[in-house]
């Protein structure tokens, strides 16, 4: 079998053999092919495939109807690459005896390319290599052509894989940045910080990071009122006050030179979330 296999999820959903697109079209299909291709190389168990269609009303022919979508997409990508069902279900669509599989290790995944590359970036972390995290962040990043499976409805489990995927992405998101940051590449990250910060408009973290980047791009202006933008979300959403942190990162901007505000970005290993500092550089005063 020479055709290659493209299978991809971070955008709409897409199972291509060559430049023949074999995606199933009926909602159903498009809903089992997703989610095995999100948890691919994994056994999924039957009953969590029904539950992912019906939820908890499934009609009495489930297993039987889960069966079939199975060998429908097997036929498509048969017919595609010119072999028998028989080839595509001991290669990609695998039977097991509770479950399915979609083995991903003949095929092109985005999904698999992109968690590939973030290990790689989170070890360049890890050994203090910041523009090697960055270029490998930036291109797995690229990878993404919209939400994930933004065309497939979904069920509880595969709602549950998105939540944890999008969550990933975020937390790559900051590791990049945060490495940007230590390299001092300010003006590149302002973009970025002012997108996400408007998909997250209470998140602090994000929130400290583009103030920093703003000051230190020369535009404390606008880093001091998207701190009072942030200020009256966080009062008007929770009714809190924003945390010490950027309480104090406020005041320094307020209060210091552009250059000597600085933000203290410890670094993250093997993805575990960290705190920040905030805090100006100031000449010790003599005793």
């Amino acid at each position: 079998m020479s055709n290659t296999v493209y299978a991809r999820v971070l955008g709409p959903l897409t199972l291509a053999l060559d430049n023949r697109n074999a995606t199933p079209t009926a909602q159903k299909q498009r809903q089992l092919l997703a989610l095995l291709l999100i948890r691919h190389s994994t056994v999924v168990p039957v009953t969590t495939l029904i539950e992912e269609l019906w939820n908890d009303d499934p009609p009495r022919s489930a297993i039987t109807v889960v069966q079939t979508y199975v060998l429908g997409i097997r036929k498509k990508m048969a017919q595609y690459l010119d072999v028998d069902q028989g080839e595509i279900a001991d290669r990609y669509l695998r039977t097991w005896s509770k479950g399915y599989m979609f083995d991903a290790q003949d095929c092109v995944l985005d999904l698999r390319d992109y968690r590939t590359m973030t290990d790689a970036a989170r070890c360049a972390l890890n050994t203090g290599d910041d523009m090697r995290a960055v270029d490998l962040f930036t291109a797995a990043e690229a990878l993404w052509t919209g939400p994930a499976l933004l065309d497939v409805e979904s069920g509880l489990p595969l709602s549950a894989e998105l939540s944890h995927l999008e969550q990933v992405r975020l937390t790559d998101l900051e590791l990049r940045i945060e490495a940007q940051l230590r390299l001092g590449r300010f003006r590149e990250v302002c973009p970025d910080l002012a997108r996400l910060t408007a998909e997250q408009p209470l998140h602090e973290r994000l929130q400290a990071y583009y103030m920093y980047a703003l000051c230190r791009s020369g535009r404390r202006h606008r880093a001091l009122e998207s701190y009072h933008e942030f200020t009256r979300s966080l009062r008007r959403e929770l009714g809190l006050d924003p945390c010490v942190k950027l309480r104090r990162l406020h005041s320094d901007i307020l209060n210091a030179s552009d250059e000597s505000v600085t933000l203290i970005l410890e670094r993250r290993h093997a993805g575990y979330l960290i705190g920040w500092q905030a805090g100006a550089q100031r000449s010790a005063t003599p005793a």
